[in-house]
C-alpha cells in the first residue's frame, strides 16, 4: 500500500490518501476503516436519462463520491472490500444522502478495459458459498474470453500453484497494456444502492 498523503491531527482526526498496490492491501484498508468515517473514491454510477422524445435509457458514468461509511464488508476469498454509505457531497449524478456501495479486486477494472491477456483464477472461486459471487467470477471469465479475446487459466486449489493463487486472493491477470486507472486513486468500481 502506498501512502500518498497524510494529514493527522493530535486528536487522531484527519485524512489519509492511500493507493492499493496488491490484493492484500484491501485487508489493511478494511482494518483502517470504521463506521462513521468518510471515504472519497472515484466510482462508476448507473444513471438513467430521458431523451426529448420521452424514451428512457441508462448509461454508466464516472464520478467522485464522498460516503459516510455505514457498512464495511471484506470478502477474503476475492480480497475485495465493499463499503456502503450515504453520499455527503451532492453532484450532478448523485443527490446528497443517497445510498451507494463502492467495491475496491483491480482485475474486474482491467477486464472492463479489455486489457487482460491472461486471466489466472482459482477453481475455489467457482465453489464459493455465495451464489452471487460464483456468478460474478463466471461472468468475469466469460468477459475475458468473449469480449477481450484473452486466455483463461483455471488453477486447481488442490495443486500448489492453485494454493498460492488462492492465498493471494484467487484471481490475478497479466495485462496486454498498462491501465492508468489502476495506478491512480481511481481503482474503485461500484454498484447502486438507492
Amino acid at each position: 500500500m502506498k501512502l500518498l498523503q497524510k494529514d493527522i491531527e493530535k486528536d487522531n482526526a484527519g485524512q489519509v490518501t492511500l493507493m492499493p498496490e496488491e490484493a492484500e492491501d484491501m485487508w489493511h484498508t478494511y482494518n483502517l476503516l470504521q463506521v462513521g468515517d468518510s471515504l472519497r473514491a472515484s466510482t462508476i454510477r448507473k444513471v438513467q436519462t430521458e431523451s426529448p422524445t420521452g424514451s428512457v435509457g441508462s448509461s454508466r458514468v464516472r464520478t467522485t463520491l464522498t460516503l459516510s461509511v455505514t457498512t464495511i464488508d471484506f470478502d477474503s476469498q476475492a480480497c475485495q472490500l465493499r463499503v456502503k454509505g450515504t453520499n455527503l457531497e451532492e453532484n450532478q449524478y448523485v443527490k446528497m444522502g443517497a445510498y451507494h456501495t463502492i467495491e475496491l479486486a483491480h482485475v474486474e477494472k482491467a477486464a472492463d478495459a479489455l486489457a487482460i491477456d491472461t486471466l489466472l483464477i482459482s477453481d475455489k472461486l467457482f465453489r464459493h458459498q455465495d451464489v452471487t459471487t460464483r456468478n460474478r467470477y463466471v461472468r468475469l471469465v466469460d468477459s475475458v474470453r468473449d469480449n477481450g479475446g484473452g486466455n483463461v487459466r483455471i488453477f486447481s486449489s488442490l495443486h500448489v500453484s492453485g494454493e498460492q493463487l488462492t492465498q493471494l486472493c484467487g484471481v490475478a491477470a497479466i495485462l496486454r497494456f498498462p491501465i492508468a486507472d489502476l495506478s491512480e486513486a481511481e481503482d474503485d468500481s461500484s454498484s447502486d444502492d438507492d
